[in-house]
């Protein structure tokens, strides 16, 4: 009959909304099933990054630590060994040169070279920066001669104040508040303390001498970014102008120790004690890799940490220098190191802010 029919139909049409209502359900669960899922994968994606990223810094920054803190020591054990070797500083910076042209170019496989200049025009930069960075690099070894090892070190470290010096000469847009200021002075006073009591491979009679030679390098510290970022303003990259400068700076210094007679001088050290090559090697190959693993480090973890690094690995640097190669340590040394240590300290914070 009609009203029975209408009875099956209205079963059959509250089941089929029964059924469509738990496919929903389903739905909705497998749905929610997958955000879940989407989300755990999200979370474990992004700790896998941020542990990555983490890794990546730590390795630069044992690079970096590491191999400048081999460097370092490398230079003041050759500095002692062949303290009668006038080309010894002549010769480690042309190593240094070497390996920081060689080591891009070889990761780069030769494109790092496709920016090099073609012209004597647009060459003469790269010599005068090149000359810049020898004057910053072998005068500083040179004045071993002169003054301690510790000395270097803590001369080195007071780059700011020269830094503020040629700012305000150049009228860059640099601008110093009280805090620069102050750790201007705490830098300045600690070299000056540690400048007393002195002592090179040559004895304490030239010690002026030496300081002489690492005011001018720090000096020369100053201008070398000056001068690199007027080249990069014309849209050069780092790792070209790096390429382009140490490529310049060995030619340069290759011809100059050639025509000076400094080369034929550190050939005849080798051939008569061939360690002379394996620590010019070392030191080429330990400054090479931590300039590439510093430029990575400022690019992956910004230039606050590391700075932080280059500080530590100046503290450690000394305190190994104090414990390998044994030097009287005066109570105006030990407190001229805490006043440097406070003025890099001061100088980070105020680069962070």
């Amino acid at each position: 009959s009609p009203p029975q029919i209408d009875m099956d139909n209205h079963k059959d049409l509250q089941k089929g909304r029964k059924m469509a209502g738990n496919n929903n359900d389903e739905e909705k669960s497998l749905l929610t099933v997958d955000v879940s899922k989407d989300d755990k994968s999200q979370k474990t994606e992004k700790s896998e990054k941020v542990s990555a990223k983490a890794t990546e810094t730590g390795i630069y920054m044992a690079v970096f630590f590491f191999g400048m803190v081999f460097h370092e020591i490398a230079i003041e054990a050759a500095s002692k060994r062949f303290s009668e070797l006038e080309a010894l500083a002549a010769a480690l910076t042309l190593f240094q040169f070497g390996s920081c042209f060689l080591l891009p170019m070889a990761i780069s496989r030769g494109k790092a070279l496709e920016t090099f200049p073609r012209t004597l025009k647009a060459l003469l930069p790269y010599v005068g920066l090149s000359i810049l960075v020898f004057c910053a690099t072998g005068l500083a070894t040179q004045s071993l001669r002169y003054v301690s090892y510790p000395t270097k070190i803590v001369f080195k470290s007071a780059k700011l104040i020269p830094t503020m010096i040629v700012s305000s000469i150049l009228r860059t847009e640099s601008k110093y508040n009280a805090s620069d200021y102050f750790a201007a002075l705490l830098l300045s006073a600690g070299a000056a303390g540690y400048s007393f009591g002195t002592e090179g491979t040559e004895g304490s009679n030239n010690s002026a001498f030496g300081i002489a030679m690492l005011v001018i390098s720090i000096l020369c510290d100053a201008l070398v970014p000056n001068i690199q970022k007027r080249i990069m303003s014309k849209g050069l990259s780092a790792a070209g102008l790096m390429v382009n400068t140490n490529a310049v700076g060995f030619s340069v210094l290759l011809f100059a120790m050639s025509v000076s007679g400094m080369l034929a001088d550190t050939v005849e050290a080798a051939i008569e004690r061939p360690e002379l090559l394996i620590y010019l090697i070392g030191v080429g190959m330990c400054m090479g890799m931590a300039v590439l693993a510093y430029t990575r480090l400022i690019k992956s973890s910004g230039p606050v940490v590391a700075v932080a690094t280059a500080t530590l690995r100046k503290i450690v640097t000394v305190l190994l220098s104090y414990i390998i190669f044994p030097k009287p340590l005066l109570p105006i040394h030990a407190f001229s190191s805490l006043l440097v240590f406070v003025g890099i300290l001061v100088n980070t914070y105020c680069r962070k802010r």
